[in-house]
């Protein structure tokens, strides 16, 4: 079969799922699944049951001779953030591989959600239309519910809360055990834990009506959208009369009525009530349920990485960063002329630093969260930069990535990676050496505007034999800034073995 083919495999807490696609096209060859529930138990805080290995393992060497039988050489294993969460994943993950031989890549929150917003953004039709004026799009998976909100055709916030469906039906069997009214109790436990996370958002998200698109809701899917299609539009009053008669009904009713099994059943009263509360806080105007989830998304960045799809969507990560970045008070002015610098800089010291488009977003991203740290303490603000940005999920961003911008977001001030071993050696060698050159950069660049005060506007660099000339448009004294540019410039020499040189250039002669 030709290149154009991908095979992606997935597993979640409840399932494995196989995808054959082909990536020129977009059509799906083949999808199949398997109901092996490897982590039903983890949200429990349980380990992963060693008997379920087995199981994982004869199904993905099933699908395995399905990507065999099409000829499918391109293929990649990645399992979810909620299976990752285990306390036991890396001893599953290396007895998959030892039967196996597949390695798992597991996946961040922000990775599941920003792989979701694309297979949208390019396979539902109505998505372009919706996301021009206001639009949120809601995305379950078995243990917890992002919400990524669009105006004017642009990402404004992604914010993620610890509350799934499967994470909730472990709530309810608890407290039919233990409530004599257990479904209220859980609409309160509900209502509670959506309100402390949304008083988080800013003001003007929490008053503004949405149309919604909502991506996970697998039983949802099953009964309205019409087999063959991607999608199906419900109205708030159809979803209200859905709501009631699910919420009185029995377990054999349901099965017959939704079509589901007797281990999904207990799924669908935590998802219709979560939905139902979520309808309201963002003031719903219409409900669009949307069959593409996490393995689609796998399957549309992979292709357009390959180039096949015209759009790309790192604005997105760039809008969640600025999201973060107001979410903890980051001055705005000073974080936007560093950002503009550590660009400059990165682009004009190609030659010197070899690094990749990706690592220029990481530079960028990092650019805009450095200084979080100060919302909690500006004294060393840097150790709790890093410290939040490790415990924050950032959209499109894998848990190695989040932690090489938190590491750069650490070393930008005063210590550097030489003098924080213990901390650095966390990450590859390949790895540490990205965090060097992204740090030394960020170092410099943040100097030249040490005291936020905005004196130089516009920079050039040009690189000498064994110097690098910054040379700063500005009119001001630059006494402390010089002072800054000095002490940061040292690193950049220790990681590119040449030495920064300031030199002043005034506008107004």
């Amino acid at each position: 079969m030709a290149d154009d083919y991908f095979g992606a495999m997935l597993v979640n807490v409840s399932s494995l799922e196989l995808s054959i696609v082909n990536l020129k096209t977009g059509t799906q060859t083949e999808r199949v699944k398997s109901t092996v529930a490897i982590g039903e138990n983890i949200y429990n805080h349980e380990e992963i049951n060693f008997k379920n290995v087995a199981d994982a393992a004869e199904a993905l060497r099933g699908f395995m001779q399905v990507i065999k039988d099409y000829g499918v050489t391109h293929y990649e294993l990645w399992g979810s953030q909620a299976l990752s969460s285990a306390p036991n994943a890396e001893f599953i993950r290396d007895q998959l591989f030892v039967r196996t031989s597949l390695h798992i890549k597991w996946l961040s929150l922000g990775q599941e959600s920003f792989v979701r917003n694309e297979a949208i953004a390019l396979h539902f039709d109505q998505y372009h239309d919706l996301v021009k004026d206001h639009a949120a799009i809601i995305g379950m998976n078995s243990g917890s519910t992002t919400l990524s909100f669009f105006a004017n055709d642009a990402l404004v916030a992604s914010h993620n809360m610890k509350l799934g469906p499967v994470r909730i039906k472990e709530v309810l069997q608890t407290l039919r055990a233990t409530a004599p009214n257990p479904v209220d109790v859980l609409d309160d436990y509900i209502n509670s834990k959506v309100d402390d996370f949304y008083r988080f958002l800013p003001d003007n998200l929490q008053s503004t009506a949405n149309e919604v698109i909502l991506i996970g809701a697998s039983p949802l899917n099953t009964y309205f959208i019409p087999r063959g299609q991607v999608s199906y539009t419900l109205t708030l009053k159809e979803f209200a009369k859905f709501a009631h008669e699910v919420s009185g009904a029995s377990n054999q009713f349901l099965m017959e009525r939704l079509h589901l099994s007797e281990e999904n059943v207990e799924i669908i009263l935590p998802v219709v009530l979560l939905i139902k509360k979520l309808l309201t806080v963002v003031h719903a105007k219409e409900l669009h349920l949307v069959n593409l989830n996490v393995l689609e998304g796998l399957t549309t960045d992979r292709a357009i990485a390959a180039g096949y799809h015209k759009y790309h969507f790192e604005n997105q990560i760039l809008a969640a960063a600025d999201d973060l970045a107001r979410r903890y008070r980051v001055e705005p002015k000073h974080m936007e002329l560093v950002r503009r610098f550590a660009l400059h800089l990165f682009d004009q010291l190609r030659p010197l630093h070899h690094l990749t488009p990706r690592d220029r977003l990481l530079l960028q991203v990092a650019s805009i969260v450095h200084d979080i740290g100060g919302f909690i303490d500006t004294h060393e603000h840097y150790f709790h930069s890093d410290y939040v940005l490790k415990q924050s999920e950032m959209l499109g961003l894998s848990a190695e990535e989040i932690q090489i911008i938190a590491a750069v977001s650490r070393y930008h001030s005063t210590r550097t990676p030489g003098e924080d071993l213990a901390h650095f050696r966390l990450l590859s060698p390949e790895k540490r050496l990205t965090v060097a050159k992204l740090s030394a950069m960020l170092r410099l660049a943040d100097a030249l505007d040490d005291a936020h005060q905005q004196t130089i506007q516009k920079i050039s660099v040009s690189l000498r034999t064994n110097k690098v000339i910054i040379t700063v448009y500005s009119d001001d004294e630059l006494s402390l800034i010089r002072w800054a540019f000095n002490f940061k410039a040292e690193f950049f020499t220790d990681v590119f073995g040449l030495q920064p040189v300031l030199k002043q250039r005034r506008l107004h002669k």
